[in-house]
This record gives C-alpha cells, structure tokens and sequence, in this order.
C-alpha cells in the first residue's frame, strides 16, 4: 500500500503505550525507578504480562483519587493491604502480589510521595528503553491485548473518579476519556471515525488498541517514511519506533492496524 505521512497524527495521540515511549528524553535519569523493578519481578511469573502491565493493573486496582494532584495517585493508604487479603494470609492463603503493597510502593509514598500513571511510564522507559509489553517468549498478540486491557482499566478509573457519571468503565476508550488526557486534537468525534477498525466509531476497543500497538512495534524510519513490518515487531515500542508511528498519517496507521486486527483479533 502507498504510504503518506504527516507529524501530527491523532492515533499516535490517542494511544499511551505508543506516545509515552518518545519521552525518553524527558524522563529524568535520577528518577527513582524501584516500583517498576519490582513489577518486572512480579510479571516473570505472568504469562503474557510485563512489568508495565501488572503495574497498570494493580494501579486501577488500588488508587482511589486525586489526592490533591490534579491526576490520579497511589499514596501511602494505598499500599496498605485489605482486610479480607491480611485475613487470607493469616490463614496461609496466597500473598498478595499486587505492585503497590510492596516495600517499594510503600517506601516511595511514605512522607506524602505519590505515585503517579505518568511515573510509572517515566520508569518504564528507563528501564527497559520504550514501553516493553511482552516478554521473551510470551505471545506478542496476547501480550499486547494485555497491556491495552491494562491500559484502558488505568485511564477508565481515572476518568471514572473525576466524572462519575461520565464513565461507564466498559473496558472501551469513550471520547471524553481521551480527552482526559490528549491535548492536540480539535475534533475526536472525527478522530475515532478516522481510526476506527470493527465498525464502532465511538469507542476503542482493548483489540484495536493492541492492533495499533503491535503496528507501531513494527515501525521503523525509512529513506524518511514510516515503514511497517510485522518481522520487526520485538515486544518494545522504542523511541524510534514511536517517531516512526507518529509520522503516519492516519489512514496509513489504520490500514497497517486492520491488517493485524484481522489476523489475531476479528
């Protein structure tokens, strides 16, 4: 397929997995990156899982506000372990491996310290060089669907807490959601018609976000054009690859998306 490209496309806006890994050189290099070393100790034993998975997952699990941010927040409170979780341990249940009611969750909230979605992802880049959302060996269609799932749990409870009436935290990306966090789309009516990939204009499913993801894994830079292979496709949005992605233009991206949605998730 012919490919045309421009900088400013809405896809690579909509999608935190794909954005996120092009801040690399914002990310501050004495950031203390102990809860996403953690996560990654807890994601060896999930299968098709990462470290920003299960840390996105655990956060939609356990943050309950703002707290006095004007983003959702894990502090200290929410390292603490639930009644019925204390109970089952005390019985020789299973512990809890939830990222956040770790030592390292609960060392860096201690004295008023927040945990933010834009820190962890801040870590994330650190450590593993971009968004990593599969593992050696793990399933990368699987893997992806994991980390949209995880994803959109993340960006649902806080939009949900700030609009409760608002959200319907249906494992589906709805406009005003997105809206919680983009800020360079005028139209995104327009824009979730423009990348919409099973029919339903007005919501992002988990599949089409994975599709989009595994897309942008697969793109590098080529005689300056974006070019997609799915050879490519590692496991890893890295810098490059999320460039790459942003350079598409929309239609590009989704015509390369529907190809992968059609092939894993349709």
């Amino acid at each position: 397929m012919g490919i045309s490209y421009c900088s400013n496309a809405t896809a690579y806006e909509i999608f935190r997995g794909i954005n996120k890994a092009d801040k690399k050189s914002y990310t501050n290099s004495q950031q203390d990156t102990s809860v996403m070393t953690y996560a990654n100790e807890v994601a060896q034993d999930k299968d098709n899982k990462t470290g920003i998975t299960v840390a996105l997952e655990d956060f939609a699990d356990k943050t309950t506000g703002f707290h006095g941010l004007n983003n959702s927040c894990i502090v200290e409170d929410n390292t603490k372990k639930g009644f019925f979780q204390k109970v089952k341990e005390f019985f020789g249940g299973a512990k809890s491996d939830n990222v956040f009611e770790g030592e390292a969750a609960q060392n860096v909230t201690k004295d008023g310290g927040k945990i933010t979605q834009g820190s962890l992802y801040g870590q994330e880049v650190l450590l593993s060089g971009g968004v990593k959302y599969a593992k050696e060996g793990d399933s990368y269609s699987e893997s992806a669907l994991n980390f949209a799932k995880a994803d959109i749990a993340a960006i649902e409870k806080a939009y949900s807490m700030a609009n409760p009436d608002m959200s319907d935290n249906n494992g589906k990306l709805i406009i005003g959601e997105v809206g919680s966090y983009t800020s360079n789309m005028d139209d995104l009516r327009y824009s979730f018609e423009n990348i919409d990939l099973d029919g339903k204009k007005n919501k992002i499913t988990a599949e089409e976000y994975a599709s989009y993801l595994m897309v942008a894994d697969g793109t590098i830079m080529l005689n300056n054009k974006p070019v997609f292979s799915e050879n490519l496709i590692d496991g890893v949005i890295s810098e490059e690859n999320a460039l790459g992605a942003k350079e598409y233009k929309d239609e590009d991206f989704a015509g390369y998306a529907k190809s992968i949605y059609d092939k894993y998730y349709n």
